[in-house]
């Protein structure tokens, strides 16, 4: 992730479940813009992604720091390289 991105990701993460919501839709307003292109998103791949989206704002499911789990699975590697020589 950019700088940038998780400077954004941060501020976002401030924001009230009503302001989430509207920026995931604002999100995926651009991504539809630059990916028009692009096959558009069958109605069970959105439904999922809709299903996913309220599991993560409502608490059910729990998110982590992407710089966090990269740490672990870094780690990880590293202790399998280890005691692999």
């Amino acid at each position: 992730m950019s700088t940038a991105a998780a400077a954004i990701f941060q501020q976002a993460s401030q924001l009230s479940e009503a302001e989430c919501e509207e920026l995931y839709q604002q999100l995926g307003n651009h991504l539809s813009r630059v990916h028009a292109t692009e096959e558009p998103l069958t109605s069970d791949l959105q439904a999922t992604l809709d299903r996913r989206w309220e599991e993560i704002i409502s608490g059910k499911v729990p998110c982590e720091d992407a710089f966090v789990v990269l740490d672990r699975i870094q780690k990880r590697l590293h202790e399998r390289a280890a005691t692999a020589s």
